[in-house]
């Protein structure tokens, strides 16, 4: 019971999330690493996180309900501008082709390879003599 009053003691004011002395770092940290983010992938939501994050420092500083009131609209605002970009962004990789360029196995056409190769096998087998390595792969003719 003693630690519960203690830590509700630090907090400043009944609408902050956590005590001063935790949220300060955090709102930092992510906002290093969500700027990390956006600066890898110039992803808007990067920046829109960075928002979520720190809107709520500003209860720290003002800890009236119209402050409270204001900052909840603006976080249930900001997630779903993130819900619709993530939306969008499924959408848009649904209806794009895959950026894979490997080749159709099915429609793989080898026949450069098997003119390379017959080319090569005449320079180390002369196709007139008969021996072991230029039949090796020749069906039997008995």
């Amino acid at each position: 019971m003693m630690i519960y009053a203690m830590q509700t003691a630090m907090l400043n004011s009944r609408f902050t999330p956590m005590p001063m002395k935790f949220q300060l770092p955090f709102c930092i940290v992510a906002t290093l690493i969500f700027l990390i983010i956006f600066l890898k992938r110039k992803s808007v939501s990067a920046i829109i996180w960075i928002l979520i994050c720190d809107a709520t420092l500003i209860l720290q500083f003002y800890n009236d309900r119209t402050t409270a009131l204001a900052v909840g609209i603006c976080e249930i605002f900001l997630f779903a501008v993130l819900f619709v970009l993530w939306i969008r962004g499924k959408i848009a990789a649904k209806n794009s082709p895959p950026e894979d360029s490997s080749p159709d196995p099915e429609n793989d056409d080898r026949a450069d390879i098997e003119k390379l190769m017959k080319s090569e096998m005449q320079n180390i087998v002369p196709e007139k003599k008969e021996d072991v390595i230029g039949s090796a792969f020749d069906d039997d003719k008995l």
